[in-house]
């Protein structure tokens, strides 16, 4: 892969390349990231903690904003130890850093409300559905079984939002590029996790063609066909949670200080004098979140640069982050957190109470949407031919609702979409409402 196609500022289907004087290309596909309906609803979607009324709790929002400070850090720090390859390419350490921050705003755009809980129950919801329900006779795309907030999200920036159908929210081949973290669809081996199918990967069988697209405008390449790009935000992903899940642990008193300043100071790399000089438990915290947050983003930097032509080539293995190519003194503390984070944060009983709950609500949800949108496929898309309860469904979907045009697994991916861009708060509150509550 060379840097020249990788910053490929085409943009999204079919528009030519073409560079503004008086605006970097990527910072325009910040702005239309940011401006999008989509960003906006992750302001109410669970990061770790759902419904937290404390304002001091991240949110996925939050969390977003957050990666995409690391991220521009990284990019330009990387952007400024390549400076000459770059240049080669025409390219400047601030492209690297805006393109990095760009798709970090764009990175969790596909998740569904409950994070990866609701991930999970789409999924399973669908699978049931395909094989037991009432659309079970039709020919559908099979990977209407599986669900990823990372395949949803090349859905939302390609083809469901912004100008749907028309290229989504056109942005730059190279900001696409650099979104897709699993370059495979559901069907391919690597999307298995743990035995099960269709876990992790990249695009639907509907956004196939513009996957395809994105891969060549890019000139991804190799047996791990990555943008480079794609290291750095998922870097920043991995030491954005690191650091602040385990703080918002403290906020919420499920960990006490001792336990986070025991986890975050060997990364912190900062004296006992030092924290001491800082009053209060939220003042040490912040201390220490910044100065590891400063180690890791060094550390990934150089390792970034260290492992260069693997990246490029596309040689490194999957399932390996840039975190994993670390050296040791950091990558065993950072480890050691997450170990914690995992152990301590992702099964405590308040978290699974909502887990369990969310499956009532997206189960529901889903189910009436669907029905809708399979009675729009069998009258051809004739609405005056739904029953009333469909037409009411078909009204309460918006912008997702289904068009005459589209195929059959086209338009049940429509309450898909729908259900999947709702916040925490409205699905729960719509989920009741649908009950008679």
């Amino acid at each position: 892969m060379d840097w020249g196609a990788l910053f490929n500022t085409g943009r999204f289907p079919d528009r030519p390349a073409r560079d503004d004087p008086g605006r970097n290309p990527f910072q325009i596909d910040q702005d239309r990231i940011v401006f999008s309906r989509p960003f906006r609803r992750l302001q109410q979607k669970t990061q770790v903690h759902t419904m937290i009324g404390n304002a001091h709790v991240r949110n996925r929002l939050v969390h977003t904003l957050e990666v995409a400070s690391i991220g521009r850090s990284i990019g330009f720090g990387v952007g400024a130890a390549l400076r000459q390859d770059l240049a080669a390419a025409g390219r400047t350490p601030d492209d690297l850093g805006y393109l990095v921050q760009a798709v970090c705003l764009a990175h969790d755009i596909g998740n569904p409300p409950f994070g990866h809980a609701g991930e999970e129950v789409i999924g399973h919801f669908m699978a049931e559905w395909l094989d037991h329900g009432p659309g079970r006779d039709l020919a559908l795309d099979d990977d209407l079984r599986f669900f990823d907030g990372n395949a949803q999200g090349f859905r939302i920036l390609t083809r469901a939002d912004g100008y749907r159908e028309r290229g989504g929210l056109r942005l730059t081949f190279a900001s696409l590029g650099a979104f897709i973290k699993y370059p495979w669809s559901a069907a391919d081996a690597r999307a298995a996790r743990r035995g099960v199918p269709g876990v992790k990967f990249n695009h639907f069988a509907t956004e196939a063609e513009g996957f395809a697209a994105v891969a060549r405008e890019c000139g991804l390449s190799g047996p791990l066909p990555r943008h480079p790009a794609v290291w750095l935000m998922e870097a920043a992903d991995d030491i954005t949670y690191g650091l602040a899940d385990m703080e918002d642990a403290v906020e919420l008193g499920i960990v006490s200080f001792d336990r986070y300043a025991a986890l975050v100071k060997p990364l912190a790399q900062v004296t006992d004098a030092r924290i001491a000089d800082e009053d209060g438990e939220q003042q040490k915290i912040a201390l220490l979140r910044s100065a590891a947050a400063g180690t890791m983003i060094r550390a990934s930097i150089d390792a970034f640069r260290e492992w260069t032509p693997a990246l490029l080539g596309g040689a490194q293995p999957p399932g390996k982050g840039l975190p994993d190519l670390l050296p040791a003194e950091v990558r065993e503390p950072f480890a050691a957190l997450a170990r914690a984070n995992s152990d301590t944060l992702y099964m405590h009983p308040r978290k699974v109470q909502f887990e369990i709950g969310a499956r009532d609500v997206l189960e529901k949800t889903l189910g009436v949407f669907l029905e809708a949108s399979l009675a729009f496929v069998q009258v051809d898309g004739d609405e005056e031919k739904l029953p009333l309860r469909a037409q009411q469904a078909l009204v309460l979907m918006q912008d997702y609702r289904p068009r005459r045009s589209f195929s059959a697994s086209e338009t049940l991916r429509c309450a898909i979409d729908f259900v999947a861009g709702m916040t925490d708060d409205y699905a729960a509150t719509l989920a009741a409402r649908l009950r008679g509550l």
